[in-house]
């Protein structure tokens, strides 16, 4: 029997389903695109984000990434820059102005997505986790990897979608209330920068 077959999904579903969903830099991007430019136009943002996630996770089940943790310097550079990014973010959003009447809302692309979960170093622990937790057993091969990893992907799909439906229901009340957007932004900035410092405080001064 294929080494997938023995992993716990109820027990993977219970774990892994509440980290997708909780408020990571990811889902608070996700929401306030959704808010911002709605769920079609959040799709290519919402891709670069997931199809990234992928391949760090295909690296990670492979054992690729137990050969950077062997660098600790680089690590923590990582881990820093990671962090220094993700603030910037909240401070881009903390600061964005209100467009003015008619002028179109610029969405966010596949590449912002991409540089959002490189720079996302929260998520590699949510993968170390999965796999040290999930995989059936050190020599389950690359067919479990890729088994756990496309699952994942499948749940932060779907917890992405959630979020930026959630933020595209905002829209009809933020186009009528423009200073409603402004307090969002507000919101949405300082939720990232606090992630940010958390993320630093505990990973890069560690």
């Amino acid at each position: 029997m294929p080494p997938f077959h023995d992993i716990n999904w109820s027990l993977w579903l219970s774990t892994m389903l509440p980290m997708a969903l909780s408020a990571g830099p990811g889902n608070l991007m996700v929401a306030s695109s959704g808010a911002r430019s709605g769920v079609r136009r959040s799709l290519r943002f919402i891709l670069g984000l997931d199809l990234t996630y992928f391949l760090l996770a295909l690296l990670v089940g492979l054992g690729l990434y137990h050969s950077l943790a062997q660098q600790a310097p680089l690590l923590r550079g990582l881990r820093i820059a990671g962090s220094l990014y993700i603030f910037w973010l909240g401070l881009r959003l903390l600061l964005r102005p209100l467009r003015k009447p008619g002028e179109p809302e610029q969405a966010l692309l596949f590449r912002d997505g991409v540089v959002l979960q490189l720079g996302n170093v929260q998520g590699l622990v949510m993968l170390l986790v999965m796999f040290s937790t999930f995989s059936p057993a050190t020599s389950a091969g690359s067919l479990a990897v890729v088994t756990l990893s496309a699952a994942l992907i499948a749940v932060n799909l779907f917890g992405h979608l959630l979020w930026a439906g959630l933020g595209s229901s905002l829209q009809p009340l933020l186009r009528a209330r423009p200073g409603l957007l402004k307090a969002q932004n507000v919101l949405f900035g300082l939720l990232l920068m606090g992630v940010a410092a958390w993320i630093f405080l505990r990973n890069g001064l560690a």
